[in-house]
């Protein structure tokens, strides 16, 4: 296996729940720091585990265990790290003054004890909430057994399938093990495991997030796939409403995000078989599907449209999932491209679930939204003179703003062919979005085209679902063009950074931690100071390794 061996800052140092209990309430995660190594695990006052080994390259790096030349270590659990050098390692930072007792160091942040305890090159760094639980760990797990903890985390990666193409080999596993970190134990309120975008900053729950995570979950591990969905699914309120963020069942955002449920149990089912999940999951695809049409179509033309918050200059629409977009710049509702695109996918989806389902009368409900929507669609969304699909605004008028979410009428698989080819030229003309890196979030003749999270940004989500829907309509070279471009450029990022982001730079010349995010960075990046485009992001995994896994 060729693993990842870049040590770089940002990437995630925590314990699976794959692998165990762990808590995102209570997370013992770090983010690796520039010197090598420095573990920054984050609390109110952060504590730092740092062993100097400068210019040493890993044998390999991931995000539970790690190995170079003269240094191991691994997680032994959700709360202790243990390792081996005969280097210096040292802990700081915590609240109040650190104290030494019974050979072991202590530091307090957020209520718990921090320690650190060596004997000879073997050492234990632990988390409790009392200094005599910290202690009494420390004591304890100095004598585990290191070697078998840290081929336990190997023997993971040994048990999944190979990578289909060599050349992307590291990037592979990376991306198979931000898939394993970013996911938590049973508990907070959720019935099963679930995943998270990113361990850090954002540790919770979000909609679409977890069912991109569940497609590719989907491929090697359904029941982690599941799992994702159901977590997803237990915080459905009565109304058939789903939240776009759960920090637990009970504690939610009182917006929701894109309809992709529908889309993402099908395809569970289709790999694994599973009547069971359909039947339990369909019923609540379908109720959230109606609360989307009878809540987001407030002028009642049959399109919907997203809760946008008007004052909200750097995030005004984080329902559609385009935060900052220059399409919500307009001082109106809109009738949404990408709402409607997305709510027909998802009809057309639960329309053939049902039919598994032996439920007529279902799938030919929401085989009629489908067709509804279309109709709606091509008729009030197509800008002739632009030759794209856009947002119309309540008093009638098409914004003219291109996104990527103007090519979404090929994901739904509602665009005519001579419209499907006119979307298909302006994929490839530089003028619009064929940059380096395609596709752009924002066309590049927009005046505010930058770099800027959905602003020009490229994300691999969209760029995904595009080539989907490309392939769909009939061109499929521009599909495995656009496919093969991401893969080269993200490829060349991992390989200078050690990392894979949140989004990326369009014109392929700035590291994405250094992109705008909101606004401009600081010249350090740290998400701790303001956030950067995340490191180690879960559904850029998730979409890579969908692509990689058709060879």
């Amino acid at each position: 296996m060729l693993l990842p061996n870049h040590y770089a800052y940002g990437m995630l140092f925590a314990f699976s729940g794959l692998d165990g209990p762990n808590s995102h309430a209570e997370d013992f995660a770090a983010v690796t720091m520039p010197d090598e190594v420095t573990l920054r695990f984050d609390a109110p006052e952060p504590v730092t585990l740092q062993i100097s080994v400068p210019g040493e390259t890993p044998d390999f790096l991931l995000p539970d265990a790690m190995r170079f030349p003269s240094l191991s270590l691994v997680f032994a659990d959700a709360a202790c790290v243990l390792g081996e050098t005969e280097r210096e390692v040292r802990i700081f930072g915590g609240k109040g003054r650190p104290k030494e007792k019974n050979g072991a160091r202590f530091l307090r942040s957020g209520g718990f004890f921090y320690a650190l305890k060596r004997e000879g090159t073997r050492f234990v760094f632990c988390r409790e909430k009392s200094e005599k639980a910290a202690f009494e760990a420390c004591e304890r797990k100095l004598s585990l057994d290191l070697a078998a903890l840290t081929d336990a985390r190997l023997g993971y990666f040994r048990d999944l399938p190979r990578c289909p193409r060599p050349a992307y080999e590291r990037l592979w596993y990376k991306c198979l093990a931000v898939q394993k970190v970013n996911v938590y134990s049973p508990g907070e309120g959720f019935p099963c495991r679930y995943t998270t975008p990113d361990r850090l900053p954002h540790r919770h729950v979000w909609l679409w997030d977890s069912m991109f995570h569940a497609l590719s979950y989907a491929r090697y591990d359904p029941e982690t796939a599941k799992d994702a969905v159901n977590a997803v699914l237990a915080c459905q309120k009565k109304d058939g409403f789903l939240p776009h963020m759960m920090k637990s069942p009970t504690d939610v955002s009182s917006v929701t995000q894109p309809t992709v449920v529908a889309w993402v149990i099908e395809e569970i089912y289709n790999h694994t078989g599973d009547r069971a999940f359909l039947e339990k999951t369909a019923p609540v695809a379908a109720a959230f599907l109606r609360w989307f049409m009878k809540n987001r179509d407030k002028n009642g033309n049959g399109l919907p449209e997203w809760h946008t918050d008007f004052l909200n200059v750097r995030c005004r629409c984080d329902e559609s999932g385009m935060d900052n977009s220059p399409r919500f710049d307009v001082p109106e509702p809109l009738d949404a491209i990408d709402a409607a695109c997305f709510l027909a996918h998802d009809a057309k989806c639960l329309s053939r679930v049902f039919t598994v389902l032996g439920d007529e009368k279902e799938a030919a409900f929401f085989r009629g939204v489908f067709e509804a929507l279309g109709e709606k669609i091509n008729e009030t969304l197509w800008d002739e003179a632009l030759g794209a699909y856009c947002d119309r605004g309540f008093s009638g008028k098409l914004t003219g703003v291109l996104t990527v979410s103007s090519f979404l009428p090929l994901f739904a698989g509602v665009a005519p062919p001579e419209r499907a080819e006119r979307l298909a030229k302006l994929i490839e003309d530089p003028a619009f979005f064929g940059t380096p890196l395609p596709l752009p979030s924002v066309a590049k003749n927009h005046p505010d085209y930058g770099k800027d999270m959905w602003r020009g940004g490229v994300w691999i989500n969209y760029n995904y679902m595009i080539a989907e829907g490309l392939r769909e309509s009939g061109f499929a070279a521009l599909a495995e063009e656009l496919k093969e471009k991401t893969l080269r450029e993200v490829e060349r990022v991992f390989e200078a950074t050690g990392n894979i982001f949140e989004f990326y730079d369009p014109e392929c010349k700035t590291e994405p931690w250094r992109l705008p995010r909101k606004g401009p960075q600081p010249e350090v990046p740290d998400y701790r100071v303001k956030y950067h485009a995340i490191t180690d992001y879960h559904w850029t995994a998730a979409f890579l390794l969908l692509w990689l896994s058709e060879g």
